[in-house]
């Protein structure tokens, strides 16, 4: 089993949009991705299982700290620690740019997500009320400082 975690390309689109429609209930469009391909003040990557794309993550610099857009396996992946790879590697490269803060968003009832940010390190700073749609639910706030 080969495990490979890369810069997301065009070629990639397709896929990336696949896996982000499975797991989310307002998914990014292919546009989305695309544009961050394009900007210089945002890197996004994928992980790939023997060759096949099966998650992807990526964040955007805002003047010195990043925003965490997405972290996304695809299910059939799920529990086999391809998260924890991705999010290393990601924190690694960000970090390897003079990045030291991150914040993001999760779920309030999305506990493997808010496991895998606490096993980094990002602490909840606060609550977002009515923060997603379809469903409606509220979102902690979490950062993760160095």
């Amino acid at each position: 089993m080969s495990i490979e975690v890369r810069p997301l390309s065009f070629e990639d689109l397709d896929r990336v949009c696949e896996i982000e429609e499975a797991c989310f209930s307002m998914p990014w469009k292919k546009e989305d991705f695309a544009d961050l391909i394009e900007s210089e003040h945002s890197d996004y990557f994928v992980i790939a299982l023997d060759g096949v794309i099966v998650g992807s993550a990526g964040y955007t610099d805002t003047l010195g700290d990043a925003y965490v857009n997405n972290v996304a396996i695809h299910s059939d992946y799920r529990g086999r620690g391809l998260s924890k790879i991705l999010m290393k590697a990601m924190l690694e490269h960000g970090l390897s740019k003079g990045i030291k803060n991150y914040t993001l968003e999760v779920r309030v009832s999305n506990t493997p997500a808010i496991r895998l940010y606490e096993s980094f390190g990002f602490e909840c700073a606060g609550t977002r009320k009515r923060f997603y749609e379809h469903p409606v639910e509220d979102a902690y706030v979490y950062w993760l400082r160095k």
